[in-house]
């Protein structure tokens, strides 16, 4: 599959004491993106009794973002395992200009483990879920 993108803008709120994005806040980012990309995955994966929870998060923070700025956040399904999946993303800069580069932000690599939703146990992933990677 391709990468599934979005943008959004810096909040004002997104932005700590020190005058940059709280790194607690990639961890929004991230999830925007994820969510909008589950949503869009053409299945009823969310019905009945399975679904994702969230299992690994490894972030590589590689410079500051500060207010005002509109980032790309994207997302890449990789390595696709019995009951997991790893997702790849990537938060850059959306140049204002057709010239500059993307300022790389961070990247990040996040597991989703599907799991029976009374039991707790992990469970086989969605054969539409898994046909994504």
């Amino acid at each position: 599959m391709s990468d599934f993108s979005i943008e959004l803008d810096v909040r004002w709120g997104d932005v700590d004491s020190f005058g940059h994005v709280n790194n607690a806040v990639f961890l929004a980012y991230l999830e925007q993106c994820r969510s909008l990309w589950m949503d869009s995955v053409p299945c009823h994966w969310q019905d009945g009794d399975t679904g994702p929870v969230v299992a690994n998060v490894n972030i590589n923070y590689r410079r500051p973002i500060h207010w005002p700025e509109r980032l790309e956040v994207t997302l890449r399904p990789e390595s696709p395992g019995r009951s997991s999946i790893k997702l790849h993303s990537e938060i850059r800069s959306v140049p204002q200009d057709n010239d500059a580069q993307p300022t790389r932000f961070a990247d990040a690599a996040v597991t989703l483990v599907w799991i029976d939703k009374t039991s707790g146990e992990s469970v086989p992933l969605p054969t539409s879920i898994r046909e994504l990677a």
